[in-house]
């Protein structure tokens, strides 16, 4: 195998676990572990919600503020995530983005009453002994169905 080789593999095992990194945090947060959830953001990260709830500082901010304003509400959760896209920026660096469609059953008895929407992220990771860990992120609302009653997601706040 070649040095080139290497890299080539190298490059594409980061790939893997970056894409197995971004699909983690949305099935934990999914499934309401919150605190696994949460350990995928390095303990310093920041994490910009700019028409939600605004900027959060380091990984149990992130964790207390985003179960605090969902788990009470959403009894079913479903993120989407597509255009999946990162970049290796240095030995432990990355960057990359997203489109998100999110969509949640506050009761699941009426499946019909539902809240969705769609954003998009950009994140930067970097590399921990623990492996790839979110270190900065940014959601950023687009749209939704107007079935946000508890206006956890408010898009007017842009």
């Amino acid at each position: 195998m070649s040095t080139n080789d290497g890299a080539k593999i190298k490059y594409l095992d980061d790939q893997l676990q970056l894409r197995k990194l971004i699909n983690t945090y949305h099935w934990r947060a999914d499934h309401h572990d919150w605190e696994g959830w949460s350990l995928t953001f390095t303990e310093d990260a920041v994490f910009d919600l700019p028409n939600s709830f605004g900027l959060l500082n380091g990984r149990k901010e992130i964790h207390d503020v985003c179960k605090g304003n969902m788990a009470h509400i959403y009894k079913i959760m479903q993120h989407i995530m597509v255009n999946l896209d990162f970049e290796i920026t240095g030995p432990d660096s990355a960057t990359g983005h997203a489109n998100l469609i999110f969509t949640a059953l506050a009761d699941p008895s009426k499946p019909t009453q539902f809240v969705q929407s769609g954003g998009r992220y950009n994140w930067e990771f970097k590399r921990t002994p623990a492996g790839w860990r979110i270190h900065r992120a940014r959601l950023d609302f687009l749209w939704n169905n107007g079935g946000d009653k508890e206006a956890v997601f408010d898009t007017s706040k842009k």
